[in-house]
């Protein structure tokens, strides 16, 4: 194991770690934290370029961790805390690859459709739920926040990386091409006319359309859906979280099939 003991925050093989106002070190890698992130990590085959943590956390790595072949550079407590968000990532980070985003011809499944949320924490939130409910493949669009940011990444508790994500950069027409292979375009959104998901039979290739947290759905993208599905909710209340739509939605889906 490469082991290297840092003793000053100027250390340059730190330095991707120091603030965590930076989403994301560059186009090629991510920065991630916390124990349920690298247990999820660790069970891929994401490349890790290198670790920063405390003594106290190497048995952890050690103990999930099969092959450790990056180098991990170690601090104590007093120098950790110096680092922004010393209570969040809660003393491990780890430099990763990047999660390469997948080609239209790989979406399978059902999906996910991201159009304009810029939330982290939803996004992450949404991915979290993809996963609990056998979703593998999300979209996003040009305008929805990048789900390999570390805050959906911590958000998402890891899961995306079990999660195929294709961006996209025009989601009317790859909607109209996935109507072309099949599939329902079934967006949400608290219409008059919408169908409510109780009563809501989902088609076997279904995109669910989850929309921005103030906006919602462009109305370009409700136009060319096949369904405007709703939940029925206290009239006094005019709309839910989108990752809490998106959570009782996939619930429903899965509950069905």
């Amino acid at each position: 194991m490469d082991k290297k003991i840092i003793t000053n925050i100027a250390d340059k093989n730190i330095a991707e770690f120091i603030s965590l106002k930076n989403s994301a070190t560059s186009a090629d890698s991510v920065v991630v934290e916390s124990k349920n992130v690298f247990k999820k990590l660790f069970k891929t085959d994401i490349k890790i370029h290198k670790v920063f943590t405390t003594e106290e956390h190497i048995e952890f790595i050690t103990k999930h961790c099969e092959e450790i072949n990056f180098p991990i550079y170690i601090a104590n407590n007093e120098l950790m805390k110096q680092i922004v968000g010393h209570k969040i990532h809660q003393g491990m980070m780890a430099l990763i690859e990047k999660p390469k985003y997948i080609s239209f011809h790989q979406i399978g499944g059902n999906v996910v459709v991201l159009n304009g949320l810029t939330s982290p924490e939803n996004v992450g939130s949404i991915v979290r739920s993809c996963a609990a409910f056998d979703i593998k493949t999300i979209i996003i669009d040009e305008k929805t926040c990048s789900p390999h940011l570390r805050r959906c990444i911590r958000v998402s508790t890891g899961n995306l990386f079990h999660i195929k994500v294709y961006k996209s950069e025009n989601l009317q027409q790859d909607l109209v091409d996935l109507q072309a292979k099949g599939y329902s375009i079934i967006s949400t959104a608290n219409e008059q006319n919408a169908v409510n998901l109780e009563n809501f039979d989902f088609p076997q290739k279904s995109a669910i359309v989850i929309g921005h947290e103030g906006y919602g759905i462009e109305k370009e993208i409700l136009k060319l859906s096949d369904t405007i599905l709703k939940i029925d909710i206290n009239e006094e209340v005019t709309s839910l979280n989108a990752s809490i739509a998106a959570a009782i939605i996939l619930y429903k889906m899965k509950e069905i099939k």
